[in-house]
């Protein structure tokens, strides 16, 4: 079964959520084994869009952990909340 940018963002949101991971991009590259390339560069791009969004001005240091675990946490949730109102 493949592996979905949904699972993949899952996986990370639990990953930054416990700790496990210092930030968005070492949560979704930890999971390499798990999943494609293609499917991490989609769930990084997601997650980009995601901020630009909402925020306005999203950088890459956001993403590698400059910010707090929480606000990773959110930024992940608020791309789950997103690509899931897209598909209904």
């Amino acid at each position: 079964m493949e592996t979905t940018v949904l699972s993949v963002l899952r996986k990370a949101c639990d990953l930054v959520g416990s700790g496990q991971s210092l930030g968005i991009i070492e949560a979704i590259s930890s999971l390499r084994d798990q999943t494609s390339g293609r499917t991490r560069d989609l769930a990084y791009y997601a997650v980009l869009e995601t901020a630009m969004i909402s925020r306005g001005d999203a950088s890459l240091a956001m993403l590698a952990g400059d910010t707090q675990a929480e606000s990773a946490t959110e930024l992940l949730e608020a791309t789950i909340r997103r690509i899931m109102s897209a598909l209904h």
